[in-house]
């Protein structure tokens, strides 16, 4: 709530860049719908021993999209993609000891990522 609205953009730009990171460096090429489903299975079971509402359908189909069945976007809104990649960001960097220590090399790449979809829409 504190952040000015103008920094929203950035900041979600930032954040969808990690949200990419860290899937590229997690499922290291084998981003199958198997594997997005065995992946959301672990977090449906993390979210159920926690007693926290959990919607596996849209998180599933957020990643599926997001790896390359992009028409499965027209059944999710922006809050859906939004809250897809906080829940995911959140687990990764909970799941892998090496992310959470490497945080900073991992927003480096994000931010060079950022940097390079800059220069692709220009």
């Amino acid at each position: 709530e504190a952040m000015p609205d103008e920094d929203w953009s950035g900041y979600r730009l930032l954040h969808a860049a990690l949200f990419a990171v860290l899937l590229n460096d997690h499922f290291e090429g084998d981003i199958s719908p198997q594997t997005i489903a065995d992946f959301v299975a672990r977090i449906r079971r993390d979210y159920r021993a926690a007693g926290i509402a959990f919607d596996s359908w849209t998180v599933e189909g957020v990643l599926r999209a997001t790896t390359g069945e992009e028409y499965l976007f027209e059944h999710f809104s922006s809050e859906d993609v939004i809250s897809t990649q906080t829940i995911v960001v959140g687990r990764l960097t909970s799941y892998d000891r090496n992310v959470l220590e490497n945080i900073d090399v991992f927003l480096d790449q994000a931010e060079a990522l950022v940097a390079k979809w800059a220069q692709g829409s220009e």
